[in-house]
């Protein structure tokens, strides 16, 4: 938090970027930021993907730049966001838009939490591009 980053911006600013890349099932590629946490997309890229399984900790209060999604794959999780409790239970999604200020935690060992989320370092901007552009 002191740095204004990251470890899974650190890890990915570490790997070459690629076009197209394949990451498999049980694919222990050493970019693992903590335990329980499986980047999805490696590189520097503007979209993250990050794959928790487990019980993680809820300690922790996030809050980034761009809008995310977390999409419950099975098991189920408690989510705080903007002052409000959410129950998310398999198969649920909930989305963030950036700037807001969340933390959650798995409520089971078998719990599965797909996270997408633009990048921290991309600029997004509500604005719709001008005509031409």
């Amino acid at each position: 938090d002191a740095l204004e980053t990251t470890v899974v911006e650190l890890l990915a600013a570490s790997d070459t970027a690629r076009t197209v890349d394949l990451v498999r099932a049980g694919d222990e590629s050493g970019l693992t930021p903590a335990p329980g946490v499986r980047p999805l997309v490696r590189g520097h890229h503007q979209l993250h993907a990050l794959e928790f399984t487990g019980e993680q900790d809820a300690g922790r209060e996030y809050q980034h730049r761009n809008d995310e999604l977390m999409y419950v794959v099975s098991g189920a999780c408690q989510v705080e966001a903007e002052g409000r409790a959410y129950r998310l239970e398999s198969g649920d999604a909930l989305f963030l838009s950036g700037g807001g200020r969340h933390r959650w935690r798995a409520t089971g060992e078998d719990t599965r939490i797909l996270v997408v989320a633009v990048g921290d370092h991309i600029h997004a901007t509500s604005e719709p591009p001008s005509p031409g552009h």
